[in-house]
Parts: C-alpha cells; sequence; structure tokens
C-alpha cells in the first residue's frame, strides 16, 4: 500500500504543480510561442501519468476487507456509474476544444464565468463526479487498494479546490465570492 500512496502522492504533486500559475509563467518563458499548446501538454501529462499509477493499484495485491456479496459489488459499481454520468454531464457545459487544449486560438486563463449546467448546483461538478466514482469503486471492491485510491483522490482533489477555488477568486473576484456563498462546493442542496 505504500507504493500505492506514494504513487498518487507524487501524481497529485505533479498534477497541482502543472496546474499552479507560477508554473503557468516558468512554462510560458520555456515555450515562448508555443505556450498556446500549454494546456493540451497539460492534459496529454496528466493522463499519461495517471497509467503508472493506475498500474501499481492494479499490480498491488487485492487484500479484502471483507467477501463481498453480488448485490454489494453491482451497487457499487452503479455508484462509479453515477460518477461516470455525472462527470460527463458537467464536462457538457464546457468548450471541450477549450478545456482539453485543442482550441489555440483562446487564451490559456479561463476567461468566462460560468455557474449553468450543473455550475447551478454545486462548484466542482467534476470533482464530486470523481468522488462518487471512486467511493464506488470501493463499495464494489472492499479492498485496501480501493480505499486507498478512494482516500488519496478524496484528499488530493480537496486540497486541489481549495488552490483552484484561490485562483477562480483572483479571475472573478467578487462574482466568484457571491457564487461560493450561493452555490454549495460538492453537495447539491447544503452548504458543502
Amino acid at each position: 500500500m505504500l507504493l500505492l500512496t506514494l504513487s498518487w502522492l507524487l501524481y497529485g504533486a505533479i498534477h497541482s504543480c502543472m496546474a499552479s500559475n507560477y508554473f503557468k509563467i516558468f512554462a510560458e518563458k520555456i515555450l515562448g510561442k508555443y505556450f498556446p499548446f500549454y494546456r493540451i501538454i497539460y492534459n496529454v501529462l496528466a493522463f499519461t501519468l495517471l497509467i503508472p499509477v493506475f498500474a501499481v493499484q492494479f499490480s498491488t495485491k487485492k487484500e479484502v476487507f471483507w467477501q463481498v456479496s453480488d448485490y454489494q459489488s453491482i451497487i457499487g459499481k452503479a455508484i462509479a456509474i453515477c460518477g461516470v454520468i455525472i462527470i460527463s454531464k458537467a464536462l457538457q457545459g464546457y468548450d471541450l476544444r477549450e478545456f482539453s487544449g485543442l482550441d489555440f486560438n483562446k487564451s490559456q486563463e479561463k476567461n468566462e464565468f460560468k455557474s449553468d449546467g450543473l455550475l447551478k448546483y454545486m462548484r466542482h461538478p467534476i470533482y464530486f463526479g470523481i468522488l462518487i466514482f471512486v467511493w464506488g469503486m470501493f463499495v464494489s471492491e472492499a479492498s485496501t487498494r480501493s480505499l486507498t485510491s478512494a482516500v488519496a483522490v478524496t484528499i488530493y482533489l480537496f486540497i486541489g479546490i481549495y488552490f483552484e477555488e484561490k485562483k477562480l477568486i483572483e479571475v472573478f473576484g467578487e462574482k466568484y465570492e457571491k457564487y461560493q456563498q450561493d452555490v454549495p462546493m460538492l453537495i447539491p442542496l447544503l452548504k458543502f
């Protein structure tokens, strides 16, 4: 479990570093006129760096906490599928060319405040969907490796939300602060 934990920690550190404004400024100096490609480079690296984490995940011995019934496995997988549906629905609210980095004509910074679609009900629907997915996988497997991953992803997402919200306040100011007051962070209908 130590190697899996370290894998998630390293992934989270690299991902957060690359998403920071400080690293973007550094990357802009390095990339120069190629900086419009930064977003796609970031996304490709973020995806590629998940491969070794998943390799560690699935090569780690599966030690179960309890024997999972077929019923529990189905429920866990249904929860995970709900997470994927939420992520898919949340992505529909974004310009996917810009989000993926394939729109090279747009600025690399978030330039449009969005609060429609799932963003009316929660500030971070993609993260919410990811949390639903990883905890659903834990329910369906009930293993030390799935728990390690679910806890690591949860911690990382809360740290990521903290820094992302600071960045969004810098970009959108009072408009985002008002949005924070009106819309829950993750759980619709609750102030969380």
